[in-house]
């Protein structure tokens, strides 16, 4: 089946979301072996479309093919399932993301989770986190604040979802002023991450969902109890803080919240 993604995806919040739920769903509704989705030239995509579409294709049983002759995928490293800065090197990579220092956008990078690349996924993240930091050129406070949600997004990886790899990529809007960051695994989910607790009680991906946002722990520790992943905190910065809007996406469970729109839970049709 062919997939056309034609019309541009403009930086409406949750826009980019809608469209690359379609394209997944057209995906699992096809019976063929092999899938291709089209981009047509002058396609534009968001964070928001573009990772959750390369960690679900990352781990599709079907063959899926890419079609484009749009160099901003290129550039971003779409096609080739983003960059593996320790397969670079580290100056390697350094070099590298000076040259992004005057646009507006970073490739996506592909990190390590292993314990054994601690010492280069820090380097990676300060890299990562002084570029935005020179291509927003915001206030030291605001800085302070990106650079804590991304850690503490890293961390959850590293430690919840028994993911080998994850993916960062960031798209500013200097225009409009904001900025769109989307950090993804391709992991256990939340709800595989409860099931690991020896008195899990959650069953499916919403009610899970609903726990992480409310800040119950999958650590059944009574110290950890109040950590919560850390999303609690890391919402409450994202939103009152820095007047953001936060979407998680987990499994079949979607959770987003800003200072216009309501929490809202919901299963999704993928």
């Amino acid at each position: 089946m062919e997939i056309i993604v034609s019309a541009n995806i403009g930086n409406k919040f949750l826009q980019g979301l809608q469209e690359v739920l379609n394209v997944i769903y057209r995906i699992n509704q096809s019976d063929d072996n092999e899938d291709v989705i089209i981009f047509q030239d002058n396609v534009f995509v968001t964070p928001l479309f573009i990772l959750p579409l390369l960690v679900y294709v990352n781990s599709c049983k079907k063959r899926i093919i890419y079609r484009y002759a749009n160099k901003y995928l290129d550039t971003i490293r779409f096609g080739s399932g983003g960059l593996k800065p320790e397969e670079l090197g580290l100056k390697v990579f350094h070099d590298l993301m000076e040259d992004y220092s005057f646009k507006t956008y970073i490739p996506i990078i592909n990190f390590p989770t292993e314990f054994k690349f601690t010492s280069e996924r820090n380097e990676i993240l300060s890299a990562i986190e002084g570029l935005i930091s020179r291509q927003v050129q915001a206030q030291t406070n605001i800085i302070a604040g990106l650079k804590y949600l991304i850690e503490e997004s890293v961390d959850n990886i590293i430690e919840h979802s028994d993911s080998k790899r994850g993916f960062i990529f960031s798209q500013s809007y200097p225009t409009k002023k904001y900025l769109d960051i989307c950090i993804a695994d391709n992991g256990i989910s939340l709800l595989g991450s409860y099931c690991k607790m020896k008195e899990n009680v959650f069953t499916d991906h919403l009610s899970a969902m609903k726990a992480a946002n409310s800040g119950i722990s999958t650590k059944n520790l009574p110290a950890a109890e109040n950590r919560g992943y850390g999303i609690k905190t890391s919402k409450k910065m994202l939103i009152d803080g820095l007047s953001g809007n936060f979407v998680m996406l987990s499994g079949n469970a979607l959770f987003l919240k800003s200072k216009l729109v309501s929490p809202l839970r919901k299963h999704l049709k993928v």
